[in-house]
């Protein structure tokens, strides 16, 4: 009679292992010339943030960096084939805008690769998990400014809170269809926790923001005061 151990052998040969499955060559390729791109885009508007705010934004981009690596800690890497984590990507965004966001992103997944807690290598782990989660704050947070009246409430809840969730559900679900692409059972594992990541990552970002905005406004280069304490409409 067949044991365990000969189930879990013709698990594997018909490819239905839980184990991720290898990313293609030219795809890993492809990701890390995408993710340079990204980068090399992404150079002036971080040398104009530093030469703007000086010795203070350089120390900001610092801890920032540091608390997004801290962040990287509390992941799902004992979970065999998959990798979940917040990524606190639109806190970057709204702090020191989306260029200067993305290379303390980049430095994130770094410090995860080093951890052994990125997703498939640097590469794809920034891009997925840095990079796209950081554009989609952008555009939300240009359309929550240019559609939404201009108070604190609606900064808070619309740039931060709901911002966060949906760059979170791009996150997760750009997992998913990566894993699924490959042919993993794990795949099913990002849908259901997508909902659940989507209310940590919102809820963490809205209420570190708020205090952000209350207590240190010049912290964030996305909020000026101007706009949201004396609005230009009622809401």
């Amino acid at each position: 009679m067949p044991g365990p151990a000969s189930g879990r052998t013709a698990e594997r040969l018909t490819g239905m292992e839980i184990t991720p499955q290898a990313v293609p060559a030219w795809a890993l390729t492809g990701a890390w010339g995408l993710a340079a791109l990204v980068l090399a885009l992404q150079v002036w508007p971080l040398w104009r943030h530093l030469r703007g705010s000086g010795q203070e934004a350089a120390r900001l981009l610092l801890v920032l960096a540091v608390v997004l690596v801290a962040v990287r800690w509390f992941n799902t890497a004992p979970l065999q084939g998959v990798m979940l984590h917040l990524t606190g990507a639109t806190i970057a965004t709204l702090l020191v805008g989306a260029g200067p966001a993305c290379w303390v992103m980049a430095v994130a997944s770094l410090a995860g690769v080093l951890m052994g807690a990125a997703w498939h290598g640097w590469a794809l782990d920034f891009l997925v998990t840095g990079a796209l989660p950081v554009g989609v704050t952008a555009v939300f947070s240009r359309a929550v400014r240019r559609w939404l009246p201009h108070n604190i409430f609606v900064y808070v809840m619309g740039n931060a809170f709901f911002a966060a969730a949906v760059a979170m559900a791009a996150s997760v679900l750009a997992k998913f269809a990566v894993v699924a692409w490959l042919g993993s059972r794990s795949a099913a594992a990002y849908l259901v926790a997508t909902p659940l990541l989507m209310l940590a990552e919102a809820f963490l970002t809205g209420t570190l923001m708020a205090v952000i905005v209350v207590y240190r406004p010049q912290w964030c280069a996305s909020f000026d005061d101007k706009v949201y304490l004396w609005p230009e409409r009622p809401m």
